[in-house]
């Protein structure tokens, strides 16, 4: 299904884009009609930006959040405990624990492996990282928005999650004290993670969690709820981008800031980098996953509009794509030159039909992710 995009001018657009246009006028003055004509369907047959697929779909209990591409599998976390849990309102709270899928590269279900949560729990699994181990000490690290951080050895067949780390004792309690979503790696092999309390995290590689940077302007419209959430490091390695999804700052908009990757950071230290305004009649924006293209455009979810935005590396929104087929676009991970996407569906009523992995070409390939040696192989 082909989706429609809206594009934003910039001064200063990418010179490569306008090269490969003179080239095709060039070769079509110069070669003549033919050349022209099998170009026309060359082009007729190669997709085109923001075509979208359904790359997979997934079993009960649904509503997918996390994502993250392997060498052979892609791994998709689930959150089927509804935050908005209102019977009455279509909501749900799941009993039955959550799961994390492992597809092949052609999006067929090759593994599940079943994580349990609390009776009537109404949060479940976001953030996914991946490490650079080899073979049977390749982990995959799984945020659980009740305060832990799961380890899952995915180089060894039928493997059990274990905790690698958990909230300190004074954070204690649940999502509604503390809700770890987004992983990511730097160099070093600690892990940042964000947590709409709003707090940013950072977990050595032995597991120890500390509050690594609080301020009141990421903090969430709701107070409990909606700040920072998707989170990735740019290009230089120098600077952690993190999405609010509601701002208490700018009321109703979604926020990018970004923070140098110091040992301790300051509120001076604080970049804002771009806001999605709130439009009159349309949905709140409201930013989940994020992801970098290794050119330095930044892709955010908009689970409000059911849209993908692009930043270019100067913060200026360049790109919207939209699609049918997108129903709360939660997380987002590169795979060659198309972006997969995440399907929530968080909003009422929940339709199983939607629970799916989208595949969106994008036609520039991401960011190579922090993947640290965290074991001793």
């Amino acid at each position: 299904m082909r989706t429609g995009i809206n594009r934003r001018s910039r001064p200063g657009a990418r010179p490569g884009f306008f090269a490969s246009r003179l080239l095709v006028v060039l070769l079509a003055i110069t070669v003549g009609p033919g050349v022209e004509t099998a170009l026309a369907g060359d082009k007729a047959e190669s997709p085109s930006i923001g075509d979208t697929t359904v790359f997979a779909t997934a079993p009960a209990p649904g509503h997918l959040f996390g994502v993250a591409v392997d060498r052979r599998r892609i791994y998709v976390s689930t959150s089927a405990g509804d935050f908005f849990a209102d019977p009455a309102n279509g909501g749900h709270l799941n009993s039955a624990g959550e799961r994390v899928f492992a597809y092949d590269k052609e999006g067929n279900l090759v593994s599940t492996t079943s994580i349990a949560t609390t009776a009537n729990s109404n949060m479940g699994l976001f953030g996914l990282a991946l490490d650079g181990n080899h073979g049977a000490n390749h982990q995959l690290y799984i945020a659980d928005m009740n305060g832990r951080i799961l380890r899952l050895t995915v180089g060894q067949k039928n493997s059990t999650p274990h905790l690698f780390s958990q909230a300190p004792p004074q954070f204690a309690g649940g999502w509604m004290v503390t809700m770890w979503n987004d992983l990511v790696f730097d160099k070093a092999g600690n892990l940042f993670m964000t947590d709409d309390k709003p707090r940013l995290w950072k977990v050595t590689p032995d597991g120890k969690a500390s509050v690594w940077f609080t301020d009141p302007r990421i903090t969430g419209f709701f107070g409990f709820a909606g700040g920072p959430l998707g989170g990735r490091i740019d290009p230089t390695g120098k600077y952690l981008y993190f999405s609010i999804t509601i701002s208490a700052a700018f009321p109703g908009e979604a926020v990018i800031y970004r923070l140098p990757l110091v040992d301790n950071p300051s509120a001076s230290d604080l970049q804002l980098v771009h806001r999605f305004p709130v439009v009159p009649g349309q949905q709140l924006p409201q930013a989940a996953g994020i992801a970098f293209a290794e050119s330095g455009d930044l892709y955010v979810g908009l689970i409000g509009t059911n849209q993908i935005a692009v930043l270019d590396p100067s913060g200026n929104e360049i790109r919207r794509i939209s699609s049918a087929l997108f129903d709360s676009p939660w997380g987002l991970a590169f795979t060659g030159e198309s972006l997969l996407v995440t399907n929530a569906d968080i909003r009422p009523v929940e339709s199983p039909t939607r629970w799916t992995v989208l595949k969106v070409f994008v036609g520039e390939e991401g960011l190579a992710l922090n993947r640290p040696t965290t074991l001793d192989d």
